[in-house]
């Protein structure tokens, strides 16, 4: 039974990715599977390996029910079909017709021959109601009703035998009747509920995308009544996705109010994805003066990801309203997250007059991330102005990260020119760790020039880390060469740590 294990079918699910992703941000679960053996056909098969084992090989009459058995096995579809048609013509009363009529259906269905398919299984649940195929049956019915114009019935929901088919009934009864959805899934999430824990989520999650106004009511009461933390999760994240400025209140409640991390953080979640001026509004209040410090850096964070000038103004208040540096290190993350001029002028402003050396570490860090010749340029002058060698450090690393040609001018100038050995080594070190072939000449040359047999030894370093030929190729020259002999044990260890083929032939050659 290899060949159907292997047979995946993409199920037609209209689900949105986007919202899968913030779903995963949100540490919300919706167990729907895009990629699984479709139709139960695995079970189905094990079903009809069982019967066929039972009679025996001797029965002539189920000839064709093994060889379409094998046929689905290896995959083929149309051949599949003929063999169960061939069944059902020879055989129209035998008491295994139904499985011949399941199977058929099946092999139409992957044929896409949707039509067909329903035809064969309304046939067999007509004349063979009490059949031990019908669950499969109106199982495979409710996944092929979205493809042939209809919807799956409540019925369908709860009577399906395979609970991820009771899922795909249940999507198909959503996107056909928003009310009926709603009263469906009333039903599933009622206390003592027979349906699993998994499957009560999917039904959150469909309401969320499907029910419309009145089904924010009802998150709103899954939300206050469920006892189920992960569910009340789901609810929250949806009630979130609703939009509805009516859901603003209850989520604000739920953000400063539960004792339960996970149920606060998402609806702090949720807030941040209604975007209405009143969710904004209270994820400022929260990140300004919640009682919870950690609701602060939630809400700092979230405001970080909302778009405007509005934002970073807000988390400008945020930094000159506190002195507490956890706090103020969250506002220059996301403060980092932001493009603009005024984002870029409040980091830089940090950046040389913050009140402690880790907050003026963060700010350089993050002014280096927003990229581009200014910000460079700002470092620059941040450097120049610096007698601080931790943030002097810190500066030539935000540099090192950068790729336009004031970053690199300036690291250069540092490299040849710093005002003592250690700032001059962060910057050979970070020059060399970019790894272009520019950027070897450029320490190599310096190498060339230089006096101090310490920055000499750090350029060796630096070079041998690289992996590039220019830099191997100096090393064998110092090797040979080098007036120092120091230098040239150095350059013979980096050699050989190498691994570089030219670099091995040439440790050879100097021990002959």
């Amino acid at each position: 039974m290899n060949g159907i294990k292997n047979q995946k079918d993409k199920l037609p699910i209209a689900r949105n990715t986007f919202l899968a992703v913030l779903m995963a941000i949100a540490g919300i679960a919706f167990t729907l599977t895009l990629d699984r053996p479709s139709y139960g056909a695995v079970q189905g098969l094990e079903k009809l390996n069982r019967f066929l084992q039972k009679t025996g090989s001797s029965d002539p009459v189920l000839k064709q029910l093994r060889e379409g058995r094998d046929y689905i096995e290896e995959g083929e579809w149309e051949r599949a079909a003929d063999s169960f048609k061939e069944f059902i013509n020879d055989h129209p009363k035998h008491k295994d017709t139904d499985q011949a009529l399941y199977w058929l259906a099946y092999s139409q269905a992957k044929m896409e021959k949707y039509t067909d398919s329903v035809k064969n299984i309304e046939l067999l649940l007509r004349d063979y109601p009490k059949s031990t195929w019908a669950n499969e049956a109106k199982s495979l019915r409710a996944e092929l009703a979205p493809k042939v114009g209809k919807q799956a019935t409540p019925a369908d929901v709860t009577n399906a035998g395979d609970e991820e088919i009771k899922i795909i009934a249940l999507q198909s009864l959503c996107q056909g009747s928003s009310d009926r959805c709603i009263d469906t899934i009333g039903e599933i999430l009622k206390p003592g509920s027979k349906f699993s824990k998994r499957f009560r989520e999917n039904a959150v999650a469909l309401l969320g995308q499907h029910g419309g106004k009145r089904a924010t009511e009802v998150l709103k009461t899954i939300i206050r009544n469920e006892q189920d933390p992960k569910l009340r999760k789901t609810a929250i994240f949806w009630l979130g996705q609703s939009g509805d400025d009516s859901a603003v209140d209850i989520l604000k409640e739920i953000a400063t109010t539960s004792t339960e991390t996970e149920v606060a953080d998402a609806a702090l979640f949720g807030l941040s994805q209604n975007n209405s001026p009143r969710a904004s509004q209270i994820i400022s209040e929260l990140a300004r003066s919640a009682t919870s410090k950690k609701v602060r850096i939630r809400a700092i964070f979230y405001l970080g990801q909302r778009s405007g000038e509005s934002a970073v103004d807000e988390l400008m208040k945020v930094y000159d309203s506190t002195q507490d540096e956890e706090i103020r290190k969250q506002v220059l993350f996301a403060l980092g997250q932001h493009s603009g001029q005024s984002a870029r002028g409040k980091l830089l402003q940090i950046a040389k007059t913050g009140n402690t050396v880790e907050v003026r570490k963060q700010a350089i860090f993050w002014l280096g991330q927003s990229g581009g010749e200014q910000a460079a340029a700002d470092l620059a002058t941040i450097y120049d102005s610096e007698t601080n060698d931790e943030l002097r450090k810190q500066v030539l690393f935000a540099l090192s990260q950068m790729s336009g040609k004031a970053a690199q001018t300036k690291l250069l100038d540092v490299a040849k020119n710093g005002n003592s050995v250690e700032v001059r080594k962060q910057a050979i070190f970070w020059i060399g760790q970019q790894g272009s072939t520019d950027s070897i000449d450029q320490i190599i040359a310096l190498y060339d020039s230089e006096k101090s047999s310490a920055v000499k030894e750090h350029i060796l370093f630096s070079i041998s880390q690289s992996g590039k030929k220019n830099g191997l190729r100096k090393l064998m020259t110092v090797a040979k060469s080098d007036s120092s002999v120091e230098l040239r044990k150095k350059a013979i260890f980096w050699l050989g740590q190498s691994s570089d083929p030219e670099a091995m032939k040439f440790l050879e050659d100097i021990i002959k």
